[in-house]
């Protein structure tokens, strides 16, 4: 990799395709394969008014290399994706082992890192006086559900001393991240915790116009990815109780592509549940939005084995101005109090009566309704922002 000029701060995100956000982002428009404001393009935002040089490296399956004035992208794909056991903890190392090579090699003044697992690698650039500032996304164990397993208690040791000892700065996305890295490290956490929200566009959701209580069915919407830690396989049971109830009639788009997509789809079919569930597989964003429209209800389902930092469709789910069930990994509860009703992972009798209730009690329904409009707003405030949250942080790894 020949990168000209030295980076001052070196970004290791997720996935995402940075290369593509950083074109929208030089034409000024929004990346439209995103619905939220990208974390990128803020954080390209955070950099040009500070006037600083850096690296950003992404983990998307695509090579690339892409300089755009003080700012160079790098998409660097982590080989560990689709390895199991002892061969992805290797080669999952090995990634981030090359990634701290990158950053000792650069000595930039500051590393901002997403999502880690063996965050206590950090260490490594802290003593060589670079300044650390870590970013949540995800939680260390799904709300509730923490491990005794040896490994994760060797690991969350070690990440607990990282964290008493090296950020400037951590971002939370939710407020479960924040409970935990404080549990972790036993209330003495170095640095600033910065809570942030995501970014979100207000005219994406304004025209989307509540749904007619009285309609002749009841519509339910499952969005994000086909696969069997999001619960979706726990909502075939739920509307085969709904369809033996005969109270009311109840019908549940899937919206999303996925792994087990092919799966659900013969499962409903061999259940005989085609009367009651559709499965649509994944959506153009127009799509989404009609099938916001036409649902009363999104249903989250996340199950106890996914580490939820804060779940983007209850977050989409109430800006589109519908009701929410979600199980209580989705980390909804602290931030969406009356608008989100939460249930236990894997309780399908608690989301059948919330469902039940919210179907036969219309004053109900517009009570948790109503709550929508009022609990989105911190999420359309931009001080409120993950580049709000950052660029405090920058101020104190820089000063």
């Amino acid at each position: 990799m020949l990168i000209k000029l030295k980076p001052q701060v070196i970004y290791c995100g997720g996935p995402g395709d940075i290369a593509g956000t950083m074109r929208s982002w030089i034409s000024g428009k929004h990346d439209a394969k995103e619905v939220s404001d990208t974390y990128s393009g803020q954080f390209f935002d955070q950099i040009k008014a500070r006037g600083l040089s850096a690296l950003v490296i992404s983990t998307h399956a695509r090579k690339e290399l892409l300089v755009e004035g003080l700012i160079t992208i790098e998409h660097r794909p982590n080989k560990a994706t689709g390895k199991t056991g002892l061969a992805y903890k290797l080669t999952y190392m090995s990634h981030w082992l090359g990634i701290i090579g990158t950053i000792l090699r650069f000595r930039p003044r500051v590393v901002l890192i997403a999502d880690l697992e063996h965050w206590w690698l950090l260490a490594i650039p802290a003593i060589f006086g670079i300044k650390v500032i870590t970013d949540l996304q995800c939680t260390f164990w799904p709300r509730g559900y923490r491990s005794n397993a040896l490994y994760e208690r060797i690991l969350q040791g070690l990440n607990g001393l990282f964290w008493r000892k090296i950020p400037v700065a951590t971002i939370c996305i939710s407020p479960e991240c924040e409970r935990q890295v404080r549990e972790m490290s036993y209330g003495q956490v170095k640095g600033r915790l910065l809570q942030a929200r995501s970014s979100y566009q207000r005219a994406d959701f304004s025209e989307i116009i509540p749904q007619n209580w009285d309609a002749d069915s009841f519509r339910l919407m499952f969005a994000g990815r086909v696969e069997r830690n999001k619960g979706v396989f726990d909502l075939l049971d739920v509307m085969a109780s709904l369809l033996a109830d005969n109270h009311r009639k109840v019908l549940l788009d899937i919206c999303g592509g996925g792994t087990a997509l092919s799966e659900i789809k013969a499962e409903v079919d061999r259940r005989g549940l085609q009367s009651c569930i559709n499965v649509l597989g994944q959506l153009n964003s127009s799509d989404m939005r009609a099938a916001y429209e036409r649902c009363h209800v999104v249903v989250v389902p996340t199950t106890a084995y996914f580490p939820e930092g804060l779940n983007r469709v209850v977050v989409e789910g109430v800006l589109a101005g519908r009701p929410v069930v979600a199980t209580t990994v989705c980390n909804a509860i602290d931030v969406f109090p009356r608008s989100v009703i939460t249930v236990n992972c894997g309780d399908q009798l608690a989301m059948v009566t919330a469902i039940k209730r919210l179907a036969s009690d219309n004053n109900y329904y517009e009570s948790i309704r109503e709550s929508c409009a009022a609990e989105a707003e911190q999420f359309y405030d931009r001080e409120q922002s993950w580049g709000a949250a950052l660029g405090r942080a920058l101020d104190l790894a820089l000063k």
